[in-house]
Formats: C-alpha cells, sequence, structure tokens
C-alpha cells in the first residue's frame, strides 16, 4: 500500500508539469497514466511495449516481452533508441530503453475509435515517434485514436550477424502492432479497426508487412506514404559489416560490436553511409542513401518487398499509397548540391540505374524536371527512390482489394522555394501539424490550411469509413488525388516516363 501510494504521488507530481491527468489504464504489464491537454486530448507518452533490447542478453535477438511493473506508470514522455543526432552539436540522441510507443486519444469516447498506427522513417537509421510533427491530437479531435512506434535502427535494427535475426527494427513493429491487439481496448480503440501507416522508411517497413503473412489480422487497413522498396541480400549486408567493423577495428561478431559506445556506433554508421556511395565498389547500393536496410533473410523477406507484396494474398486489405512530386529534393539541399549536377551526372546515374538511352530526352520533355540537369537529376532520383516504387505497388495491389493513389503537388517555398514538393513535405499536413516549429524547415511560414485539412480530413475518412474520398486506382484509367493549394483528381501524367521503369526490378 506504501509503495502505492508513493507511486501515486510521483504520478501527480509528474503530472503537474505536464497537464491535468488522464484517466489510468491497465496494460498487460501494469498501470500506465497520461495527461490531459487543454484542448481535451489525452496522451499517453513512452508505453513500454517491449522489453529493452540493448542488454548483454538481449541485444541484437529479436523483441521480447516487458517485464511487469508495480503501482501506475508516469507516461509523461519518450525518447527514441540510440540513433545519430541531426547535427555536429547532437553526435548522439535518444536512450538504450524498453521499446516503447505513444498514444493519443480523445478525452470523450462513443463505443470503439478506429486506430492509426503510425511508424515513423529515417532511412532506417533514425526514427522518434515523439517529434511534435508527429502529433496525433488533430486526428484525435475527429475520434480517431493514433499510435506511434519506437523501433531499433541503424546497428541495433538492421545490421546482419549470421548469429543473430536479421530485420530485428521490423520484428519491433510486429511486437508493437501484436501489444495494440492486446492491448488498445483498454484506452478505448477498436481493434479490428487498426490503420498502420507510414512515411519513408516507414512506408517501406508497411510494404514489408503487407508482404509478411505473419502479420496477417494485426491491422485491416495500410497506408504508405513515399515508399521506398530498398532492401539487401545477406551477402551485400555481410559486406556493410565488416565495413562497418573495420573502420572501428573490431570483429565482425555482434560481442565486439556490443562493447562500442552507442555514440561511436551511430556516428560510424554515417561514415558507412558516406563510404558506400563509391559506385565503383558499392554499384547501385551507393545510390540507396543508407548503410542499412531491410535483408531478404527468407523470413520476414523471402524475396524482395516488392515481389513478396505481389506474392502474398493473405494481407489483401484496402491501400492508399503514394508520393511527392520532386521527393529527392531533400537530399540536394541545404547548400547549392542541385546546381552543382551536370548533364554528364545525370548519364551516370541514367547508366548505373540500366535505364534506356531514350530516358535523357524523356525527361527532359517532363513538366517537372526540365528547367535544369540538377533539376532533370532530382526527378530521376525521386522516381527511383519514392514514386516509381509507389507506383508500382498501386499497380499490383489494385488487381485484387480497393487501392487509391495520390500525389502530393504543393511547392513548399522553403529554401527560397528550392524545396518544393520534396520528401516529408507532406507529412505535417497529414497529421495537421503545419505551425509546429519543426514543421517550418519543409513547409514554410503561412503553408494553406485548407491543404491540411484536405489531407487530414482523408485519412480521419480512410480510418473510420475505409474509403478517402476519391476514386480507386485502376490501370484502366490511372486516376489519382494530387494534393496541391487546390486539390484535384487527375490521370497519371507523362505516361512515357512511367513506361521507362516498367522492367525495373525492385
Amino acid at each position: 500500500m506504501k509503495y502505492l501510494l508513493g507511486s501515486a504521488l510521483i504520478v501527480a507530481s509528474s503530472l503537474s508539469f505536464a497537464g491535468a491527468p488522464a484517466p489510468v489504464v491497465d496494460t498487460e504489464a501494469g498501470k500506465v497514466q497520461g495527461y490531459r491537454t487543454e484542448e481535451g486530448i489525452f496522451i499517453y507518452k513512452g508505453i513500454p511495449y517491449a522489453a529493452n533490447p540493448f542488454t548483454p542478453e538481449r541485444r541484437f535477438q529479436n523483441p521480447q516481452s516487458v517485464q511487469p511493473w508495480q503501482g501506475i506508470k508516469a507516461t509523461l514522455s519518450d525518447s527514441p533508441v540510440p540513433q545519430p543526432g541531426r547535427s555536429s552539436a547532437q553526435r548522439l540522441v535518444g536512450h538504450a530503453g524498453d521499446l516503447t510507443l505513444n498514444i493519443w486519444r480523445p478525452d470523450n469516447i462513443e463505443g470503439k475509435l478506429p486506430v492509426m498506427v503510425w511508424i515513423p522513417g529515417g532511412a532506417w537509421i533514425r526514427e522518434d515517434a515523439t517529434e511534435s510533427v508527429y502529433d496525433g491530437s488533430v486526428f484525435a479531435k475527429k475520434g480517431v485514436m493514433v499510435v506511434t512506434v519506437n523501433y531499433r535502427v541503424g546497428v541495433d535494427g538492421f545490421m546482419h550477424f549470421a548469429q543473430r535475426p536479421d530485420n530485428r527494427g521490423i520484428a519491433d513493429q510486429i511486437a508493437a502492432l501484436k501489444w495494440v491487439q492486446r492491448n488498445i481496448a483498454n484506452f478505448g480503440g477498436d481493434p479490428g479497426r487498426v490503420t498502420l501507416f507510414g512515411q519513408s522508411a516507414g512506408a517501406g517497413s508497411v510494404a514489408i508487412h503487407l508482404g509478411n503473412p505473419e502479420t496477417k489480422g494485426l491491422y485491416q487497413q495500410a497506408i504508405l506514404q513515399s515508399p521506398p522498396m530498398q532492401w539487401i541480400s545477406p551477402a551485400d549486408a555481410s559486406r556493410i559489416t565488416r565495413q562497418f567493423t573495420d573502420n572501428l577495428g573490431i570483429p565482425a561478431d555482434p560481442e565486439a560490436v556490443s562493447r562500442v559506445p552507442f555514440e561511436d556506433l551511430v556516428q560510424n554508421v554515417l561514415k558507412v553511409g558516406e563510404q558506400i556511395k563509391d559506385a565503383a565498389q558499392w554499384g547501385r547500393l551507393s545510390l540507396g542513401g543508407t548503410a542499412f536496410l531491410p535483408v531478404a533473410d527468407g523470413k520476414i523477406i523471402v524475396k524482395s518487398p516488392m515481389e513478396d507484396l505481389a506474392i502474398t494474398d493473405s494481407n489483401r486489405v484496402p491501400v492508399i499509397v503514394g508520393s511527392t512530386e520532386s521527393e529527392f529534393r531533400l537530399y540536394l539541399l541545404p547548400g547549392d548540391g542541385i546546381q552543382k549536377i551536370t548533364i554528364k551526372d545525370v548519364n551516370t546515374v541514367i547508366d548505373e540505374l540500366g535505364l534506356p538511352a531514350s530516358a535523357l530526352q524523356a525527361y527532359t520533355k517532363n513538366s517537372i524536371s526540365a528547367e535544369s540537369p540538377g533539376d532533370i537529376y532530382a526527378q530521376i532520383m525521386s522516381d527511383y527512390t519514392f514514386r516509381m516504387p509507389a507506383l508500382n505497388i498501386a499497380r499490383l495491389l489494385n488487381r485484387n482489394q480497393n487501392t487509391w493513389f495520390y500525389d502530393f503537388s504543393w511547392r513548399s517555398p522553403a529554401y527560397n522555394g528550392r524545396l518544393g514538393a520534396a520528401h516529408f513535405v507532406d507529412v505535417p499536413f497529414t497529421f495537421g501539424t503545419i505551425h509546429t516549429k519543426e514543421a517550418e524547415n519543409f513547409v514554410g511560414v503561412n503553408p494553406p490550411q485548407s491543404l491540411s485539412d484536405s489531407m487530414n480530413n482523408a485519412w480521419v475518412a480512410f480510418a473510420k469509413y475505409g474509403n478517402p474520398g476519391w476514386p480507386h486506382y485502376s490501370n484502366n484509367d490511372n486516376k489519382r488525388m494530387v494534393f496541391d493549394t487546390t486539390s484535384r483528381i487527375e490521370t497519371l501524367k507523362d505516361p512515357q516516363i512511367s513506361a521507362l521503369w516498367d522492367k525495373f526490378q525492385y
């Protein structure tokens, strides 16, 4: 009794800094209590869904059940897993502890709410489910519960060891989805109406789940925003591991890697990412932009994410998939990278990708990329990395299920207009968080509220009713929603561009 009283006092003290207390909720491991915002949203941050995977006995293993606790856990804040910071001043962010998730729900609930589970992206080396741009309050105000998931990335999530399971970060996500099935009803959510959604590596993760029979029944719908269908063979993954450990002067085994401080690990992740840009040594891996990718392990990924998606019938659920107009421009900023690109660079990337010789002429005529060699290069890489994978997914899935396709074309004024409709610009509009400080770097000042309302309402309608409000995608008519200052329905533009990629193997 003394322990419970003490726990209650700790919770009450903590809540005084966060807001009014939210209801105490029972989870399978113990009680949690979050806080209530002035807008009437209950938020629970840092709920453990799997045991600390960074301990010696659990390191580089699949996720394990979280240890039960006594009393009431104050779930008021969260932190991502250890990963590189985004500036030289922040070499390491996050901490080693239990794997956690966050929940947003309205205070007044009638019946069980639909649930949206968000998998954040970050090139498989970063993730942060706590970022302000992922705040689920706007969804919650409209009667949708949001769950955001932290999972292992980089070395701990995706480094390949022959003696350890691959794709541990993906396994973490599966553990989180199973946790939602077992626990979300206690928060007022409906485990039978779960929409799995993600962006970038998060969308790539969603695609992997769609192709994995093990995840059947863990969600009923899915949204893929800018999905990269990147993967790596065990042989190439072993090369990455050897490069990584050679840099550190240690054996290429999990025991040796586990003894390296996190700060050194995450900085070496960035170093290897730079090293593999050498196309002569690494081939097409040099175009991936990241050192760590999901591995075709024969279990979670049997052949490749795209092939698994094509042959797996067990997860045929309604899907929204799309991309932004000029994804790759994000990776050419800040600075003047796009201005430095020459026609020679464009021809080189065309050759490296194995595109036909007609590609240069087709992209030169393209309305988006025709202004300069840098624009052409950016559009080719946008198509390779995100846009054509999204289109390919729509073409694969519309045969067997309800599929909707979109294109985000609003051009951000950030970086003096050079960012345009780049990668991630759509995310603050999706969440209704366009006015956060974090979003300003992507959407500039005074972004159109009407566009945010349009996107968020479409995602809410899909979560609630299974239909975002525009026509299905069909290979016969190629209809898509174009999200812009004035959103509209269009058929696929520039079919000669998509034809260049018809035989491309993802």
